[in-house]
């Protein structure tokens, strides 16, 4: 009997848990503002044949940058940095939020964005196989990275 109350409460605070947390999602991508600071930028930190001419053609709008991450899942900070195909054509700029959380945002060609908050929290990584705009490469998920 006990192991069976054990597993309830254990259940109900798992999806407690889990609601939360799909709840700190949702009002994290609810942009309040947006402001681009850099676009069609290179970086030079990939090694890669891309120019920073070739990334001119990098341009997004304050709706294409919702939209990436309305569309992208999350990604561990070892998928980010070392998994998935990285691109030095990228854009980034400041946010604030609906609830006031201030940060910095960058998305680069390669479909992988990144959040850092001003408040100290943890940065969040994203990765946008969903995202259907020409601008970005090929899309390329962790199962394509694995030869899977």
């Amino acid at each position: 009997m006990v192991k069976y109350i054990l597993l309830f409460f254990t259940t109900l605070a798992l999806s407690c848990l889990i609601i939360n947390n799909t709840s700190q999602a949702q009002q994290l991508l609810d942009f309040k503002s947006i402001h681009i600071v850099n676009n069609g930028s290179y970086s030079g930190y990939i090694s890669s044949d891309e120019t920073a001419e070739s990334c001119k053609a990098f341009i997004v709008n304050k709706s294409e940058i919702i939209e990436f991450f309305k569309n992208s899942r999350a990604a561990t900070s070892r998928e980010y940095a070392h998994d998935l195909t990285a691109s030095n054509c990228y854009a980034s700029g400041s946010f604030i939020t609906s609830t006031g959380v201030e940060g910095t945002w960058k998305i680069d060609r390669a479909r992988r964005g990144l959040i850092n908050f001003n408040n100290g929290a943890h940065s969040k990584y994203y990765y946008c196989s969903e995202c259907k705009n020409t601008l970005f490469y090929e899309s390329c998920d962790m199962e394509c990275i694995h030869g899977q």
